[in-house]
């Protein structure tokens, strides 16, 4: 089973699971409340927490808006 740290902005997610990291971060983005906002990007790492500043070529990177819609949320159209 892995763990894996997954980051976007203000979320910040500790995840143990034998999902993907591209399934990690769809699971991560229900555990949003309120106060939390995302970046353009959701970084996901099983070395501990990592941002735009810290990801390396073994951090997986996804676009937050297709972590999302993977996720079965409904986006509106700017």
């Amino acid at each position: 089973m892995a763990k894996y740290y997954i980051k976007s902005n203000t979320l910040e997610l500790i995840y143990s699971t034998n999902k993907s990291p591209l399934e990690a971060a769809c699971a991560a983005v229900w555990e949003l409340n309120d106060n939390d906002t995302l970046d353009e990007y959701m970084y996901v790492d099983e070395r501990g927490m990592k941002d735009y500043t810290s990801a390396d070529n073994k951090t997986m990177v996804y676009k937050t808006h297709n972590v999302l819609i993977q996720a079965g949320w409904e986006m509106e159209e700017e």
